[in-house]
């Protein structure tokens, strides 16, 4: 290869790294407007509604009388965590006044089992058997339990307030009843926080779940609720009131739940923003938080102020990380726009916009890379093989490129130190400043998922193939193996150990 074959592709990698560059900016701008927002509000807000000043304070919503609540739980070849989710969040709870639906399928007896054995400890479990082979898909499954509580509502002769949308991997927050029987009564969609359990700092798939919800939810979607835009539902700590779900039914022939969604819960959300029904996202602190034991996997209380959130596990391996990444994007980003287009005030459509930026965004950090990676190799190569002349840049030495470069700098330390600050105040300083490298990993781990949905997209597109479900493995942070492990887990307590700079207590007495 000679010199001038070397300068000639050396231009084509300039021009590649002047789009990746410009593309960059666009969307580092975006991001900086979000973040100007949610600095505004926090410091120039009209502080707290005396609505949210009355949540703060714990006393009153736990003495406020409890309303019923139905917890809708699908579940496929879930046996290794089922019982463990169940039996403890039915002791953890600091609620009564509620009941678990699981929802089975006919041809899992092995999580039937598993839901089984919980109903024989607690009254307030009740499996769904759904008559069909599955797996279908998770929208179908919450459908067949909808129609459950509906006939459990006639045959007992209870309305439930509210419905509530929870993994088979989820340590629900024992507050989280607390909150939403206070809240149920305002608001026909209520969304709260969700964060990964910690993760040691070896775990960089896991890693980025961390950084990624931490920043998510604790700013990025308290920014969409201050300025009108549509409310994601998670599905995990969702909320419904019982007239939302109802009307949802009416309008769509009894399928609450679209089935063929990828992202059901996303779907939900903006059908139920679209229906002006009063949505919510809420980030109640109560004076702990919880997580687990990152020494034996056992569940703590954390004298940590933090909102009232779910925890769960995410994948820790690549292969499932990308894989239930790809079904998010095929649901929000290629079925979102097929279903819902760009319907909705300025401010859910700029949202709107930013939840399918990716679709570009992902592949141009890794263009990036590569472009990054060539010039490096093409300026050893000239330096080794050159003809020892110089040969300046026929772009890259422009005035408003060098310009362009520095702003993408300074955007890159700006997103770095909010990456850094938003997960060290879930997860502490040492996770923080890890959450910087767990960003490449995050960025190729995005690029794969984009591949992937792109090809899975296209494929059903061109080929008229079904979309086929892609179900993520769950873990849960204990394994309880019968009634009396599960009461020795329940007893446990008193023994303290210090996290993060915070006192933590394992077992779960003292909340």
């Amino acid at each position: 290869m000679n010199t001038a074959s070397v300068l000639e592709y050396r231009y084509y990698i300039e021009v590649l790294t002047v789009i990746a560059a410009v593309i960059i900016a666009i969307s580092s701008v975006d991001d900086l407007f979000v973040d100007v927002l949610y600095w505004y509000s926090r410091f120039f807000g009209n502080g707290r509604s005396k609505e949210r000043s009355r949540l703060a304070d714990r006393k009153f919503i736990d003495n406020i009388p409890e309303q019923a609540f139905a917890i809708l739980t699908p579940a496929w070849r879930e046996h290794e965590v089922i019982f463990s989710m169940l039996s403890s969040n039915s002791r953890l709870l600091r609620y009564s006044n509620y009941h678990f639906f699981v929802g089975v399928y006919r041809n899992d007896k092995r999580t039937a089992a598993e839901v089984k054995r919980a109903q024989e400890l607690f009254s307030n479990v009740h499996m769904v058997t759904v008559e069909r082979d599955g797996p279908t898909s998770k929208a179908n499954c919450l459908n067949e339990i909808v129609s459950a509580v509906f006939h459990f509502e006639a045959k007992k002769k209870i309305t439930f307030e509210g419905l509530i949308i929870h993994d088979a991997e989820d340590l629900i927050h024992p507050h989280e009843l607390k909150l939403l029987n206070f809240m149920i009564n305002k608001y026909e969609f209520i969304q709260l926080p969700v964060f990964s359990f910690t993760r040691p700092i070896r775990d960089f798939i896991g890693g980025i779940y961390m950084d990624e919800f931490a920043e998510h939810h604790t700013k990025d979607i308290v920014v969409r609720e201050r300025i009108g835009a549509v409310i994601p539902c998670a599905g995990v700590s969702a909320c419904f009131s019982r007239n939302a779900i109802s009307l949802l039914a009416d309008m769509n022939r009894g399928e609450v739940f679209r089935t063929k969604s990828f992202t059901e819960d996303y779907d939900i959300a903006t059908r139920v923003h679209e229906m002006g029904m009063r949505t919510s996202f809420i980030s109640n602190p109560v004076g702990y938080s919880i997580d687990i034991n990152e020494d034996n996997g056992q569940p703590i209380v954390l004298a940590h102020d933090l909102p009232i959130a779910t925890r769960e596990f995410f994948p820790s391996e690549l292969a499932a990380a990308y894989r239930q990444r790809a079904r998010w994007l095929i649901g929000i980003i290629f079925q979102g726009i097929a279903e819902h287009g760009w319907r909705g005030g300025l401010a859910t459509k700029y949202f709107l916009s930013r939840d399918r930026k990716s679709l570009f965004t992902n592949p141009t950090v890794i263009i990036g890379y590569f472009v990054l990676a060539n010039l490096v190799l093409i300026e050893l190569y000239l330096y080794y093989y050159g003809d020892g002349t110089p040969h300046p840049y026929r772009l890259l030495n422009s005035d408003y490129v060098i310009k362009l470069f520095l702003i993408n700098l300074f955007f890159l330390v700006w997103r770095v130190i909010h990456r850094m600050y938003f997960t060290a105040r879930i997860y502490g300083t040492t996770h923080g400043l890890m959450s910087a490298p767990r960003l490449i990993v995050a960025s190729f781990v995005n690029f794969f998922a984009t591949v992937r949905a792109t090809r899975i997209y296209l494929t059903h597109r061109i080929t008229g193939k079904p979309l086929k479900w892609d179900k993520t493995a769950h873990s849960y942070p204990f394994d309880l193996e019968g009634p009396a492990a599960a009461a020795a887990a329940s007893q446990a307590g008193g023994r303290e150990r210090r996290g993060r700079g915070t006192e933590a207590k394992e077992g779960w007495q003292d909340l």
